[in-house]
């Protein structure tokens, strides 16, 4: 692979041999605009370099070995031991994959990109063509959906093997360090098993903030270890056991008369017979909420959110609207204040964590939703000074005046409503 200097603008096997690091310059005197171009370039500088690593550790590991590709790593990179093996696995896994690292050699991808195609590649078939594109218009998060998704398609068994691999890959350990005499868990978990336990750690840790003094200063990680103690040794007899609470969305085939597309709520693709399994293990709420037994506006007459409005919050924002942080952890925002008259209804309630919740609070970043009424938080237009008004964030202004009744005529008919349900799909709550 040969390297060529870099030009912003400019494919890089189209330039003369030079540097493949952009020159100095004094950032003092750069605009808003010409510092996001700058990190834009550094950007590509830091892939073209992370390709010439590649070639490099390939190329030593090649004549060798693996083992001595590692050693060279600790030694010459002064990486970790986890580190090191983690970079020579990925060297080989792109040669394997040689229009992803052309593309990071020309600077049009992110190394991080790269290396989730490479090792995608390693555990089936994929469409490498098809995941570069995406990866030069994605960013990460999305870029690691669409590879889901992907590797969904190419799977042929509706994502089976995938899922078996990756229950194969489960592991957990729990150690005493020799340190400090701390005990240490580092697991992994394949989505559904990690979906479970994350879904009950949250439903302990808002349990035990309900229950402490509104002073308690507990860190948030000091809360899940005491809230995975809770779950880990309390007594069954004492309360109903924390069976994690699932949100399984899938389309109905109705030509076909049956489910397809089943997803876990972060969006991971799921095999419909596992999500059957699921279901004959569960307890399961259909998602057409009557108002009757489980209301979706409720005015004043509660201030937080019922367990029936959280459901249909995870179901319609997925995430966070501000960070994209799971659903699990979010708390429930009243876009008009409750305070000033907010309603405690389904179409004044957004999810947001903790901290994009001071956000709202503190900062003033305001929530806006689009066209298709998808909801997001827009930071406050000062730090934007450089962009033109209304684009402080990617993607088209919103209609504020736009109601909800707008965005789901079938579910608000005047508002005398007896159910909600998103189109298209049908959504399970296991527990």
């Amino acid at each position: 692979m040969e390297f060529r200097a870099l030009e912003q603008g400019k494919r890089a096997d189209s330039e003369p041999s030079g540097p493949v690091w952009p020159e100095a310059v004094d950032i003092a005197g750069l605009s808003l605009s010409e510092l996001r171009s700058r990190l834009g370039l550094i950007k590509k500088a830091e892939a073209r370099l992370a390709a010439m690593k590649t070639a490099a550790l390939a190329e030593y590991s090649c004549r060798g070995g693996e083992g001595l590709a590692r050693r060279v790593v600790l030694e010459e990179l002064q990486a970790s031991k986890q580190q090191a093996r983690r970079e020579v696995e990925t060297a080989s896994q792109l040669t394997k994959v040689p229009e992803t690292l052309d593309a990071l050699g020309a600077g049009e991808i992110p190394a991080a990109h790269a290396a989730q195609i490479a090792k995608a590649a390693s555990q089936g078939p994929v469409d490498e063509a098809v995941l570069v594109d995406a990866a030069r218009r994605e960013d990460f998060g999305t870029f690691s959906r669409t590879l889901r998704d992907h590797q969904h398609e190419q799977s042929g068994d509706d994502g089976k093997s995938l899922m078996a691999k990756q229950r194969e890959r489960r592991s957990f350990r729990f150690f005493k360090s020799s340190d400090d005499g701390m005990f240490v868990l580092n697991g992994r978990f394949d989505p559904v098993a990690g979906n479970r336990i994350e879904a009950a750690l949250a439903d302990e840790v808002r349990r035990q903030s309900n229950d402490s003094d509104a002073g308690d200063q507990t860190a948030f990680d000091q809360r899940m270890a005491d809230a995975l103690e809770n779950l880990v040794c309390a007594d069954p007899g004492n309360r109903k056991p924390q069976g994690a609470t699932l949100i399984l969305t899938a389309d109905w085939d109705a030509l076909n008369q049956k489910l397809a597309d089943a997803r876990l709520v972060d969006g991971t693709p799921l095999p419909v017979p596992e999500a059957l399994r699921l279901a004959c293990n569960a307890d399961i709420v259909p998602s057409a909420f009557d108002t009757k037994n489980q209301e979706l506006w409720v005015g004043r007459k509660y201030r937080l959110a019922t367990e029936a409005q959280r459901a249909a919050l995870i179901i319609r924002d997925k995430h966070c609207i501000g960070c994209g942080r799971s659903a699990v952890w979010c708390e429930a925002h009243h876009i008009e204040e409750w305070l000033r008259g907010g309603r405690t209804d389904i179409d004044n309630l957004v999810l947001v964590c903790k901290r994009c919740h001071h956000n709202i609070h503190d900062d003033g970043w305001t929530v806006h939703q689009d066209r298709n009424g998808t909801y997001e938080l827009r930071p406050p237009p000062a730090p934007y000074a450089d962009y033109p008004p209304g684009q402080a964030r990617s993607g088209p202004s919103p209609s504020e005046s736009q109601s909800s009744a707008d965005i789901f005529p079938d579910a608000f008919p005047e508002r005398g409503i007896t159910n909600w349900q998103p189109r298209d799909s049908t959504q399970l709550l296991l527990s």
